[in-house]
């Protein structure tokens, strides 16, 4: 190795982070961030009470619904001065004014970021709910000029409406589901608080899927 290659490899250690055995560790935890669930918090023990994928010292969504808001808060209040497991971000048996600070922290932001964060695919995860909630729009009468329900392929279709405009249609579907349109007829509000007792409506759970699952490129 020349000196060159020495200085130029020193230079992008020092830049990137600290160096774990298997990588970079931008949070010198000694875990790599390739395999790290916080990383940009320091977690050596990786511990994930709710076993979501982000470790719980930067997971203040305590609903995942993949932001940390007001409907975390409320539960993070419910457990305060308790044990409580999920609450307990900062890992020293008791949620306090140390998970309180977290809390603070990501309020209004998602979770993580984490490399072992929740994957989700078209056919394990998103299909079925599209098979569920926009049959028989989606699944067979073609409504929009596409079939998502039981055509992956239909998810790279460009997207037929004013509301995504140069979104294809597997990038659509939430913004249609939010703004209270998918599923079509359905009388859905696209808050899911507002239509628990609508079956037809998506959960924060089933919306929450469907936001990762075009975060992470709409895999099939």
């Amino acid at each position: 190795m020349t000196i060159r290659t020495c200085i130029a490899f020193l230079f992008a250690v020092l830049i990137s982070g600290p160096l774990a055995a298997g990588g970079i560790d931008t949070d010198a935890d000694g875990v790599p961030d390739s395999i790290d669930n916080c990383s940009l918090q320091a977690n050596p023990d990786q511990r994930d009470t709710n076993n979501d994928g982000f470790g719980n010292a930067c997971d203040p969504d305590l609903n995942n619904d993949g932001f940390v808001n007001f409907l975390d808060l409320s539960q993070f209040e419910a457990a305060f001065f308790t044990p409580a497991l999920d609450e307990d971000f900062s890992g020293d048996g008791f949620v306090n004014f140390l998970d309180l600070s977290v809390m603070d922290q990501y309020f209004f932001l998602p979770p993580g970021p984490g490399a072992t964060g929740p994957m989700a695919t078209y056919t394990d995860d998103v299909q079925p709910i599209f098979a569920e909630k926009c049959t028989p729009c989606h699944t067979g009468l073609g409504v929009g000029g596409h079939n998502i329900g039981v055509n992956y392929a239909d998810a790279f279709i460009t997207a037929d409406t004013s509301d995504c405009d140069g979104l294809v249609v597997g990038e659509c579907t939430i913004v249609l589901i939010q703004a209270g349109e998918m599923p079509q007829g359905a009388g859905c509000s696209g808050d899911p608080a507002q239509d628990a007792g609508n079956s037809a409506c998506l959960t924060a759970d089933q919306q929450a899927t469907v936001q990762t699952w075009i975060d992470e490129g709409m895999p099939e």
